[in-house]
């Protein structure tokens, strides 16, 4: 279906670009492909399946998912994150123009030497994350990933064109270094970060034209630099990243005089001086954070005429000497945040004079003015290479699993900084400054930006005391002055915390002796406040109420759980509405219907003079009748409605009571039920005497039969 709906619109226009990306393919779509063939330049199979279905795929001379039709005019190919392990000439044999390939994510363990034979027009070439595992590998692939990928001897040597070649994340086998040695005398950019360089050799990049070369993550390779290394490439290299990876030793860096970034950061850099950085007089960016580098007393990069941007974050300065200063004069930015400086006057005044530079300062338009002194394109030409490049170096997403929490923190804003920077036009002679602020501090005048500057991040030490540097006073008193502050402090904190502490002990005794009763104040208190609030709107409708309709007004609003039900319906009842005309209200007769629960229970204690509550084991399971009790005892605290008669139908043991029924049964008389194990005749007679008293009780608080008829 897809093939025939290709070749119709293949009729009609000419495809240049097809994506079978992540559509669960197992193989090649020949024919869908050949129907396109003839103007297709751009073709990803991106995130498919294509496993290895012959044993020895180099005996058969095939690999059955490679099946590609002749493909005249393709030039980018994207094979990236399909599962191949292996991969042949053959595969390439229908694309003899291709210019860009796209192999990363995948399971390689052996590029033989004829792979690429078949595409020498080839520039681009990513081989980066193979065998890469970011979930824990079983031990057949464990075996595999600690020998890494063997790539033989010449399988470089047939890509005459090749530009870029990124194996970054690949872990490479030690007998592979060979292969280098016949790269492309056209190759701008190599990335062999984290693959486990076992040495870095003379002859390695020697028949290269490198500008850009990321050797991060190598801890191998960088106790093994060969002292001429580099000299293949010392007068084309540019870009150069050598992070994470120990180093220590920096005699091998003399030779790259052409340099204009160079970034060192997170290795174990203990110190810098003159003859370090003296041969790299075209460097503009120097990044040496997350390092050890402490503080010098002599002229470091008096030499480094052409560095604007210097990076010393995280490392062990804690003071910035006179020499110090001199090597930031002709900087444009600074970075020194997350030292742990030793708190000086002359420090807050550098961080006080570098902040308005910061913000007199706008970088986003500093950029674009320089941009437009440049030739259109110039700037197009150089920002196209170098953006690939970049590509290479920061935009691997896998990158941050190998960090640290402490080193992603410490390096996050720099990875901006560096990516603006980077793809920013390099020849920085003719930028236009900001007026600086010119002040004198030892001789020396300041004018660079803390580009990093957030106030968390500068802190210094006062003997055990940590603050940030622009909160440091630098008003210096008297020593008498000093010591006549610190006594009359020492007296205020002293007498202060003593009276403190006495007041504390005394109020705490109260509270503790009084606690009980404090608790109840407070919550009955608070909760009557809250109620009468609730109340107040509806107090002058229910009087209106009452007096247009009297039979709204209940008597008595009965609280009680559903399991006492027979108890009400077989004794309250016939004894105390039925004879003596008292309407109750009863949640189940007389609860209106389609108005909450809430309501419900709040409109009808508010219609009811009196308030009775049937205490059972059961009813202080109830959330509801819990809640009714609550309302009840804070009822009391109404001067026009304080009338509650507490029933105890049951014995309720004191553990088992709520401090809510404690406190009414402290403050109110309660009634109880006659039950249990007696005789007839006694139970008969100590329940006519409970009717005798309740009714007592009803007539005490104005309910009789008269006042209830009227």
């Amino acid at each position: 279906m897809l093939q025939n709906k290709l070749t119709i619109i293949g009729q009609k226009k000419e495809i240049a670009i097809f994506s079978g990306a992540y559509n669960k393919l197992t193989s090649v779509p020949y024919k869908t492909l050949q129907s396109i063939s003839k103007h297709l330049l751009y073709l990803t199979l991106s995130g498919n399946n294509f496993p290895l279905s012959s044993s020895n795929p180099r005996k058969n001379g095939l690999v059955s998912w490679a099946a590609f039709p002749p493909l005249p005019k393709l030039i980018e190919l994207d094979l990236s994150h399909c599962g191949i392990e292996y991969i042949l000439p053959s595969v390439f044999e229908n694309m003899r123009n291709l210019q860009k390939l796209f192999m990363s994510h995948n399971n390689f363990f052996t590029l033989s030497f004829d792979t690429f034979v078949n595409i020498q027009y080839l520039e681009y070439l990513d081989i980066s994350f193979n065998n890469y595992k970011s979930t824990r590998p079983n031990l057949e692939e464990i075996l595999h990933i600690n020998y890494g990928i063997s790539i033989e001897q010449f399988t470089f040597k047939y890509l005459p064109e090749l530009k870029y070649l990124d194996l970054s994340h690949t872990k490479l086998a030690g007998t592979s270094l060979v292969a280098f040695t016949h790269l492309s005398g056209k190759l701008k950019y190599l990335s062999l970060c984290y693959t486990d360089l076992p040495i870095i050799g003379n002859d390695l990049f020697k028949s290269t034209v490198l500008e850009g070369l990321d050797l991060s993550g190598n801890t191998y390779a960088a106790n093994n630099i060969m002292d001429n290394a580099f000299e293949g490439v010392s007068d084309t290299l540019l870009y150069l990243y050598f992070e994470r990876s120990n180093l220590k030793n920096l005699h091998w860096i003399k030779c790259l005089g052409k340099l204009l970034i160079l970034s060192l950061a997170g290795n174990n850099i203990n110190t810098i001086s003159f003859d370090t950085f003296r041969s790299l007089h075209d460097v503009e960016l120097l990044d040496l954070s997350s390092n050890h580098v402490g503080n010098w007393y002599s002229r470091v990069f008096n030499e480094n005429v052409n560095l604007k941007a210097l990076i010393l974050r995280d490392n062990n300065i804690n003071i910035v000497t006179t020499e110090m200063l001199k090597d930031f004069n002709t900087l444009d930015y600074l970075s020194l945040g997350h030292n742990n400086f030793i708190c000086d006057c002359m420090l807050k005044d550098i961080v006080d004079m570098a902040i308005p530079n910061c913000y007199n300062s706008d970088c986003e338009q500093f950029g674009q003015n320089e941009r437009m002194k440049r030739p259109s394109n110039e700037i197009e030409t150089r920002s196209s290479e170098f953006w690939i490049a970049r590509s290479m170096f920061f935009s691997k997403a896998e990158d941050a699993i190998l960090q640290s929490e402490k080193r992603k923190t410490s390096r996050r804003h720099f990875k901006i900084y560096r990516t603006k920077y980077a793809i920013r036009p390099l020849h920085l002679s003719n930028i236009e400054t900001f007026a600086p602020i010119y002040d004198k501090l030892n001789g020396t005048s300041l004018r660079f930006r803390l580009f990093d500057y957030e106030e968390e991040h500068y802190w210094c030490f006062n003997e055990t005391e940590r603050r940030t540097v622009i909160t440091l006073n630098c008003q210096q008193p008297s020593i008498v002055e000093e010591i006549t502050n610190y006594l009359h402090s020492l007296t205020i904190f002293v007498s202060t915390s003593i009276g403190t502490v006495i007041v504390l002990v005394v109020v705490a005794i109260l509270i503790y002796f009084n606690r009980w009763h404090l608790f109840y104040y407070y919550t009955s208190l608070r909760s009557a406040t809250l109620l009468s609030r609730a109340f107040k709107k509806r107090a002058d409708k229910f009087i209106i109420s009452a007096h247009n309709c009297p039979n709204m007004i209940y008597d008595l609003f009965i609280s009680y759980c559903q399991s006492d039900r027979n108890w009400i319906l077989e004794e309250l009842l016939p004894n105390i509405e039925d004879t003596n005309e008292i309407s109750l209200c009863l949640h189940e007769r007389d609860f209106q219907i389609g108005v909450t629960i809430l309501d419900n229970i709040m409109s009808c204690m508010d219609r009811s003079r009196a308030i009775m509550l049937l205490i059972s084991s059961n009813f202080l399971l109830s959330h509801w009748c819990q809640f009714e009790m609550y309302l009840a005892q804070h009822s009391i605290f109404d001067a026009s409605k304080n009338h509650l008669i507490i029933v105890f139908l049951e014995d309720i043991p004191k553990a088992k009571r709520p401090k809510t029924l404690q406190y009414l049964m402290q403050i109110k008389t309660y009634i109880k039920w006659p039950s249990g194990d007696k005789n007839t005749t006694r139970l008969s007679e100590e329940r006519k005497i409970f009717w005798k008293r309740l009714k007592r009780a009803l007539m005490n608080i104005g309910l009789n039969p008269v006042e209830s008829k009227t």
